[in-house]
């Protein structure tokens, strides 16, 4: 049965990309594109791992796609923010970054609006962005982890 293979990739898709393997998981998302490309988390997914082995055009491209389709989610201005950054667009990455919002993600939410503040005094820089706004993605994510 179709949908049950479909079920099986994704749940391969889902392992490879906890276990990190990035380049195979990509592989797979891309599979199950080709069969729905209206499958919105497998899309989102595969994004993520394209930004994650550099490909950043490619992740770029995909998140747009995402908003396009209407998707709003913290984790997509995140990463679509990173891309523009990586590219040296600053201020589309600061504009995006801007529609990150989620009380229950202080690191988070400090990192970005320190960039912003960064940016509208003209001392926002790539490097420094990019650094300070993964860093605070790694950071959370401990803090997640270790939820009270």
């Amino acid at each position: 049965e179709p949908s049950s293979l479909t079920n099986q990739r994704a749940k391969e898709a889902d392992k490879l990309l906890k276990e990190g393997n990035f380049e195979r998981a990509e592989k797979v998302f891309k599979e199950l594109l080709k069969d729905r490309s209206d499958n919105l988390v497998a899309r989102q997914k595969l994004a993520y791992c394209l930004y994650k082995t550099g490909k950043i055009v490619e992740a770029k491209k995909e998140f747009l796609t995402l908003k396009k389709m209407g998707i709003k989610s913290n984790f997509m201005c995140l990463y679509l923010g990173l891309c523009f950054a990586h590219e040296g667009k600053l201020k589309e990455a600061i504009e995006t970054f801007k529609e990150f919002f989620d009380v229950t993600k202080p690191v988070l939410q400090r990192a970005i609006n320190l960039q912003i503040a960064l940016f509208d005094s003209n001392m926002a820089n790539k490097e420094d962005m990019i650094k300070s706004i993964e860093e605070a993605i790694l950071e959370q994510n401990k803090m997640d982890k270790v939820s009270i």
